[in-house]
C-alpha cells in the first residue's frame, strides 16, 4: 500500500473543530509546528504542513529514529541472527579495555535497548575523541557504575550501538536490513539515515541509528502506524506479537535521580520500553510515542486505535504533547459522526494556507543600488559551503566546498545572493568534519588542504544562488542538494536580514549581512523559535572584502 486512506475527521469519529483547536492552540503556547497527521482505524483522518515544508519532502526524525532501531533488532531476534541476552564484550572483543569489571561483563543487548546498560552519565564525544574518534572502545571504557538493567540513563550513543550490531551481525547497514523487511512492504521508498564515522577512517561508518532518521510525515506515519497495529500491515504479520509488546509497553522507570536531575517532565518519568517512551495522559493508558528533539513525536493511541504524528521545531515539547492530548483525545468518539461540512471546510481552509512565519521590510531602492552588483572577495579559505553555512544544527551532510566570494544583485522584490564556491577536487574526501552533536565544529582536517582551490578567477568556481524574498513571501532555491526557502529585508542602512530554511532540516536560520566600507560580513545564527523569541545556538562567520 503506497498511500494511506483520506476520510473526513468525522468519519474517523473526531470533530474537526478540535482539530483546528489543537492546531490553534500550538501556535498560541509558541509551538512551530512543521507537520501534522491522525491517523484513525488505519485511515488518514487530518493532515497539513506548513509552508515552506511539503509532503513530499523528508524530515529529521532525531531521537525518533530510535524506534526504528528497536525494530530492525526485533527482525533480527526474529530470524535468529542474535538474542538480547548477548553480551556488548562477546560482541565487540576488538573494543574491549583491558580490564573488564562485573557490571561491562553482564552488560548486553536488552540493557542497550531499555538504556539500562550501567552508564550513570551519558558518554561526551570529547570521550570518544580521546580514543581517535573510535566511539564504540570509548562506549565500552565508559565506567559502568551500575548493573545492567538497574538504573535507566537515556544514551543515544547506546542506540548507535545496537546500529552496529545490526550491521556487524548481518553485514548491512540499518536502512539496508530494514529495506525487505519493513520500508518495501509499508510502501516507505526513500528513507535516509546520516552515518557516524568510525575514528579517522572515512571507509568504517555506521549509521546513526539513534539521531539520523529522514522519513516523510506520511511514512513516519506508516511506521508507527504498524507498531499500533501489533506488527501486521495489511493482514500480514511481519514482526511478532512478543517484540511489539516489549517494545510499547514499560520495561524500566524512569523517575531517578541520575536522569530525572529534579525536572518534574512527566511524559518523560512515566517509563521506558525497548527505544519507545510511555504517556501520562489521564484516562488514557498504554498511550507511548516515538520521541525525537525539538517535538519530532510519533503517538500511539491503542485505546482509540488512533495514531497521532507530529513534526516541529519546539523546546517546549511537554506543552506540544499536552496540547495534542487535551484536545485531540477527548474529542474521538467511538464510532463515526455526523459531517459537518463547515467545520470541516474551516479546518482545511486554516491548515490549506497554513505558513511559517517570514521576514519582510519596506523598500529600499537607494541601498540596492548602494550595495548591489558588487563581487566581496571571502578574506580567508576556510569558509564553509554555503549549504554548510546556512543548513543548520540538523543539517549534517557537508560537502567539503568553501565560498570564495559573494554578489548581492535585487531584482522585482527579490534579493539573489551569488556565493561563489571553490570546486572540489576530483575524488575528495570531505573537506570539513562534521560532529552532529556539534554542529558549529567545522574544521579542515589535516592532510586535505589541498582540496581547497585558491584561485580567485570566478571562472575556477561553480555559483550557487539563494534567492529571497523581500515581500514577506519566502522565495525557493535549488542549491548542491536541497530546496532553500528565504525572506529578508534591509533592517538598517548598513544591513540586510535573512530568515532561511532548509526545508529538510528542522530550525531556521537568521543570516546578517553587514556592509562597512567596502566589507562585508555574514553571521549565519541557527535558532529555535519559541513563545514569539528567537533562542540562538549556533553562530558562524564569513568576511569578505570588495
Amino acid at each position: 500500500m503506497s498511500e494511506l486512506e483520506r476520510v473526513t475527521p468525522e468519519a474517523a469519529g473526531i470533530r474537526s473543530e478540535a482539530i483546528e483547536e489543537f492546531l490553534k492552540k500550538e501556535k498560541e503556547a509558541g509551538v512551530e509546528l512543521h507537520s501534522f497527521m491522525i491517523v484513525r482505524h488505519g485511515k488518514v483522518a487530518a493532515e497539513g504542513w506548513a509552508a515552506p515544508y511539503r509532503k513530499e519532502l523528508r524530515h529529521p526524525m532525531y531521537s525518533f529514529s530510535k524506534t526504528l532501531t528497536a525494530a530492525a533488532v526485533g527482525f533480527a531476534v526474529q530470524e535468529g541472527i542474535l538474542s538480547i541476552d548477548e553480551k556488548l564484550v562477546d560482541l565487540f572483543p576488538e573494543y574491549c579495555p583491558p580490564d573488564i569489571d562485573e557490571n561491562l561483563k553482564n552488560a548486553d543487548i536488552r540493557s542497550l535497548l531499555t538504556m539500562s546498560c550501567g552508564h550513570k552519565v551519558e558518554m561526551n564525544k570529547t570521550e570518544a575523541e580521546r580514543y581517535e574518534g573510535n566511539w564504540i572502545r570509548a562506549f565500552l571504557a565508559h565506567p559502568f557504575r551500575f548493573s545492567p538493567g538497574e538504573v535507566f540513563q537515556y544514551n543515544t550513543w547506546g542506540t548507535d550501538l545496537l546500529s552496529a550490531v545490526i550491521q556487524k551481525k548481518t553485514g548491512r547497514r540499518l536502512t539496508e536490513y530494514l529495506k525487505p523487511r519493513l520500508f518495501d512492504p509499508l510502501g516507505i521508498t526513500d528513507a535516509e539515515c546520516v552515518s557516524r564515522k568510525m575514528g579517522d577512517d572515512f571507509t568504517k561508518t555506521v549509521e546513526g541509528g539513534g539521531w539520523g532518521m529522514k522519513l516523510t510525515t506520511d511514512d513516519m506515519a506508516k511506521f508507527i502506524l504498524f507498531l499500533e497495529q501489533d506488527g501486521v500491515w495489511e493482514g500480514k504479520r511481519l514482526l511478532s506479537h512478543e517484540w511489539i509488546a516489549q517494545m510499547t509497553s514499560r520495561q524500566i522507570d524512569t523517575d531517578n535521580p541520575y536522569y530525572n536531575n529534579g525536572h518534574t517532565r512527566s511524559n518523560w518519568l512515566a517509563g521506558y520500553g525497548f527505544q519507545n517512551w510511555q504517556c501520562n495522559v489521564p484516562g488514557f493508558p498504554g498511550v507511548w510515542r516515538a520521541d525525537g528533539a525539538f517535538g519530532q513525536f510519533g503517538i500511539a493511541v491503542p485505546q482509540k486505535d488512533a495514531v497521532i504524528l507530529l513534526t516541529a521545531c519546539a523546546l517546549d515539547t511537554e506543552a506540544e504533547l499536552n496540547i495534542a492530548f487535551m484536545t485531540l483525545l477527548p474529542a474521538m468518539s467511538d464510532g463515526p459522526l455526523p459531517e459537518d461540512p463547515k467545520a470541516c471546510s474551516s479546518l482545511r481552509s486554516y491548515s490549506g494556507s497554513w505558513t511559517l512565519p517570514t521576514l519582510w521590510g519596506i523598500r529600499a531602492p537607494y541601498l540596492q543600488e548602494v550595495y548591489g552588483n558588487i563581487r566581496f572577495k571571502a578574506d580567508s579559505y576556510g569558509n564553509p559551503s554555503v549549504e554548510d553555512f546556512i543548513g543548520g544544527p540538523g543539517y549534517f551532510e557537508k560537502d567539503g566546498l568553501s565560498v570564495k566570494a559573494v554578489t548581492f544583485r535585487f531584482e522585482d522584490n527579490t534579493a539573489l545572493l551569488d556565493f561563489e564556491l571553490n570546486k572540489k577536487a576530483d575524488n575528495a574526501a570531505p573537506a570539513f568534519q562534521f560532529d552532529p552533536f556539534s554542529p558549529a565544529g567545522r574544521t579542515l582536517p589535516k592532510g586535505n588542504e589541498h582540496l581547497i582551490c585558491h584561485d580567485d578567477d570566478p571562472a575556477d568556481a561553480v555559483t550557487e544562488t539563494l534567492a529571497v524574498g523581500m515581500d514577506g513571501r519566502f522565495r525557493m532555491s535549488h542549491l548542491t542538494r536541497y530546496d532553500a526557502a528565504a525572506s529578508g529585508a534591509f533592517t538598517s542602512p548598513s544591513s540586510f536580514e535573512i530568515l532561511v530554511r532548509n526545508p529538510e532540516t528542522i530550525e531556521p536560520v537568521r543570516i546578517r549581512a553587514t556592509f562597512f566600507r567596502g566589507m562585508l560580513n555574514l553571521e549565519a545564527i541557527g535558532c529555535i523559535p519559541e513563545e514569539n523569541n528567537m533562542t540562538l545556538r549556533d553562530v558562524s562567520g564569513m568576511h569578505f572584502t570588495s
